[in-house]
């Protein structure tokens, strides 16, 4: 036999006992509602044969049932209430502790983070990143393969006109139609051909 029983073991056996004690209970419920039966077929022989005292005793005997059978059934009801109280009291509990672990993480990670240092970090890559680009400009200018107003134009014409679409839909209905007028002209261009 164990001198000192463990948390779970100490909670395991609340919890058997307070089952236990849900199961007696409702033995005892069903005991009485087999006497409150036999109690309502004695009224009923009673007033059936017109014995007034016999009667009168069923009556008092049955409310005296259904006054135990209603007790029984509140601490039943109690047991099942407390036994739902405590489960909900220990998940609690292990989620307090469970966010107090999750805020002694993030704790930990923003102090060992270095805002200051990333920061620069990352302004001095965008400034990299926007000295390479204007540094590609340049090249393409030089070499006479920059984008002319035109073309850059056409160029944001067109990024616009994909932003604005709302739906994939409507990209397969364009190129169906860009496929029909293709068909239509490979067609105009054989018949042209044949005829010439």
């Amino acid at each position: 036999m164990k001198l000192f029983k463990s948390k779970a073991e100490k909670e395991l056996e609340a919890r058997m006992a307070v089952r236990q004690g849900i199961n007696e209970l409702r033995k005892c419920d069903r005991s009485l509602e087999k006497k409150k039966a036999e109690m309502i077929k004695n009224a009923q022989e009673a007033k059936y044969q017109g014995i007034s005292d016999q009667y009168a005793v069923a009556v008092s005997g049955l409310k005296m049932i259904m006054g135990y059978q209603k007790r029984c059934q509140a601490m039943i009801l109690q047991l099942q209430m407390t036994d739902t109280m405590r489960d909900l009291t220990i998940m609690n509990s292990k989620f307090v502790g469970l966010m107090g672990k999750v805020g002694s993480e993030v704790s930990k990670v923003t102090s060992s983070t270095r805002y200051v240092k990333n920061q620069m970090a990352f302004e001095k890559g965008m400034l990299a990143s926007e000295t390479a680009m204007e540094q590609l400009e340049d090249f393409l200018e030089s070499s006479g393969m920059a984008f002319s107003q035109q073309n850059e134009e056409s160029l944001d014409m067109e990024i616009e006109r994909l932003i604005d679409q709302t739906s994939a839909g409507e990209v397969n209905a364009m190129d169906k139609e860009i496929d029909r007028r293709l068909a239509e002209l490979e067609g105009k261009g054989a018949s042209i051909k044949e005829n010439s």
